[in-house]
């Protein structure tokens, strides 16, 4: 299921897959990002996006799927910014 089909507009607290394969919470966002959460401490890892609507086509992550935000903190895994060449 994508974000974008969820019937709540709130997304605090879902639990969410970038493309690049970061599993984390939505914690909250701004015009270029968002911020994700591991649930168990009050860190925030950014997501990096050209746009907020961009994050709607990011898939709901299923309960058994790992949280990783904490961990693919590099550049190549949190820059989600299309390229425009």
């Amino acid at each position: 299921m994508k974000i974008k089909d969820l019937s709540e507009i709130r997304f605090v607290n879902v639990k969410v897959k970038t493309p690049k394969g970061v599993i984390g919470y939505w914690k909250s966002q701004w015009c270029k990002g968002v911020w994700l959460s591991d649930g168990k401490t009050s860190r925030v890892y950014p997501q990096f996006v050209n746009s907020l609507s961009d994050c709607l086509e990011w898939d709901v992550a299923e309960e058994k799927e790992r949280v990783n935000c904490h961990e693919k903190i590099e550049m190549k895994y949190i820059d989600n910014e299309s390229k425009i060449i």
